[in-house]
């Protein structure tokens, strides 16, 4: 990561050079919403066709609505001309359009009557907006721009915006109105490199956060990272949460600029506050109307050109050129059956709510293209996370995965939830540097049950170590033998020593807890539940443990106790240590069941 950033850092201080800066746009001056009256005449100005040329349509002021303090201020206006009548009506997407009476900025088209007149539409007033550039930003400049890649900086023309020559009309009119139809104000979210076994994983993960409304796009549109570019009220903007192989995002229309400073949408994205999401360029594709309703301008998210920091009621804001933290995630898939291999890039915003999902989305998705069927599969996982939550730099875990219907969707359960503990961080924000993730799978069934245990000796001692040959038969193949070391505990008594192998997920009667799900737990600190994660049994281990043999009384805890203390101290004197084993072991299946087996533990 050190030398992205590095190499980063030379590819914009190259292209500063290289490429002349553009003038920057200055902020119009504003229609107040206290001045606007019904009857009022102006004019909007958006993208609605591959050409990207931003066009006007003529807008009709109706009314306004304003409930007083603490309630949202929204104009009311109607929608005509040539432009408006070809797109029949407003189109989902136009969102953001500014709205001009007299060359002043009135605000953003923000929504649309639900199921009525596709030409009518709401207005966020512009002063509602512009209060999102005097948020506080504490998400700003986190690793500064390691998302830039090593490609030349295009610097694209701007096109100068129509002139606004519309007359206003002066009729003292009653300008309150009463709308019940429920506004539509909502962006779609435009998903490329998805495939739809991954949009249904996307939108389930997606639904507890609303974003739920998902088009696929054609990926026709360059991407990667633009440093020098601009923007001019009217143009097409995206925001994104995923860029690169897989793309996420929702695109609108830019309302003002103000040199560095863009505010767009009119209406929130995901409405999460304070944010950290790219900016894109975008371009518009096409627009599809309505039958009954209105239409939908079809785009795509294009070059990186800044940081989106503020997703709030009244719309987005950002900054072109000030670029957002990510997470970087590389997933490679093997097809062990056809002997072929591919490698998937992404960079993911950094939003510690949404990494673990959309990492998880990622992952299930390239498996998910790659395979023909999920069904009756068996999955290698193997995942790195590097981050500074650990000391180690890195959290590393491999499994094992078999499912009759989709392994997929089980395969990347563990994944999800290393990402959600590393994000858990009560104390602090961690650093995610990056993700790689190795998945191998085959149309094969390898999962086995235990049929025998046999020790290498029945009477033992405390501190002993014995040898347990387990004997697994794999599904429809012969059966194999693996030796299982156990050591014996220096606590346990003169008696009846009651074992259990078992297959590391699964979970023995005197367990309490499940393996591989994680808990809130105030008594253990951040570090010991990244341990307790890393311990968890594989599904392809063989695990033994002590049985359930009943609750020992007090009187022989405090026995075995004492025994160890004892044998402790002799063994130190004897220059020696009690043996220790893993007491598990890896194997080539996943194990499904469990067996018991007793040992006699002799008097010492």
């Amino acid at each position: 990561m050190q030398r992205l950033f590095a190499k980063s850092f030379l590819i914009i201080l190259l292209a500063t050079v290289l490429v002349a800066p553009q003038a920057a746009l200055a902020m119009p001056e504003i229609f107040p919403f206290d001045q606007l009256k019904s009857g009022m005449n102006g004019k909007a100005y958006t993208v609605v066709d591959g050409s990207g040329r931003i066009e006007a349509f003529d807008v009709a002021i109706i009314g306004v609505t304003d409930e007083g303090k603490g309630s949202k201020r929204m104009i009311i206006a109607k929608g005509s001309g040539e432009v408006i009548r070809r797109t029949g009506g407003v189109l989902q997407g136009m969102s953001g359009s500014p709205v001009y009476i007299n060359g002043k900025l009135v605000g953003a088209l923000a929504a649309t009557l639900k199921e009525m007149d596709p030409y009518m539409f709401f207005i966020t007033p512009i002063e509602n907006m512009m209060e999102m550039w005097r948020l506080p930003d504490p998400k700003a400049q986190l690793n500064y721009q390691k998302i830039i890649k090593a490609q030349e900086a295009l610097a694209p023309k701007p096109e100068d915006k129509p002139d606004d020559t519309s007359e206003s009309s002066d009729a003292a009119t009653d300008t309150s109105a009463d709308v019940t139809a429920p506004a539509v104000q909502e962006a779609a979210l435009y998903v490329n490199g998805f495939n739809a076994g991954g949009m249904t994983f996307l939108q389930h993960q997606l639904q507890p956060l609303g974003l739920t409304t998902l088009q696929a796009v054609p990926k026709a549109i360059e991407q990667g990272v633009d440093v020098n570019a601009t923007l001019e009220p009217g143009s097409a903007l995206g925001v994104a949460i995923i860029c690169g192989d897989f793309s996420l995002g929702a695109t609108g229309t830019v309302t003002a600029v103000n040199g560095k400073d863009i505010l767009a949408f009119g209406h929130p994205f995901t409405h999460a506050g304070n944010v950290n999401f790219f900016m894109t360029d975008a371009s518009v594709i096409g627009s599809v109307s309505g039958l009954t309703g209105n239409g939908v301008k079809l785009a795509g998210i294009g070059h990186i050109i800044g940081r989106i920091n503020q997703d709030r009621d009244s719309g987005i804001s950002g900054i072109l050129g000030s670029f957002p933290a990510v997470v970087p995630i590389t997933v490679t898939i093997r097809d062990k059956d056809l002997n072929r291999q591919e490698t998937y890039n992404a960079q993911i915003a950094y939003n510690e709510s949404l990494i673990p999902k959309l990492g998880a989305s990622i992952a299930y998705t390239a498996l998910s293209k790659m395979a023909d069927s999920l069904a009756e599969s068996t999955v290698d996982i193997n995942f790195n996370i590097k981050t500074d939550a650990i000391k180690s730099g890195s959290l590393s875990r491999k499994n094992m995965f078999y499912n009759p219907s989709d392994v997929g969707q089980v395969a990347v359960v563990e994944l999800m939830q290393a990402l959600n503990l590393v994000c858990s961080n009560t104390k602090e924000e961690v650093n995610i540097f990056g993700v790689d993730v190795e998945i191998a799978f085959e149309m094969d069934r390898r999962t086995a049950s235990i049929i025998s245990i046999t020790p290498d000796k029945k009477s033992v001692k405390p501190g002993d170590t014995v040898n347990l040959t387990v004997e697994l038969q794999p599904y429809r193949k012969p059966s194999e033998k693996v030796v299982l070391p156990y050591s014996v505990p220096l606590t346990a008594l003169q008696g009846s020593l009651a074992l259990e192998v078992h297959g590391g997920a699964l979970v023995p009667v005197t367990k309490p807890t499940v393996p591989g799900i994680i808990t809130a737990d105030s008594n253990r600190s951040y570090e010991d539940k990244i341990k307790d994660f890393l311990k968890t049994g594989k599904n392809n281990q063989l695990v033994v443990e002590l049985g359930a043999a009943g609750e020992k009384s007090d009187k022989d805890l405090r026995r075995g106790l004492a025994q160890a203390k004892r044998l402790q101290a002799r063994l130190k004197k004897e220059g020696k240590s009690a043996a220790k084993v893993d007491n598990k072991i890896d194997t080539d299946y996943i194990i499904d069941n469990v067996m018991r087996t007793v040992l006699t533990v002799e008097k010492v």
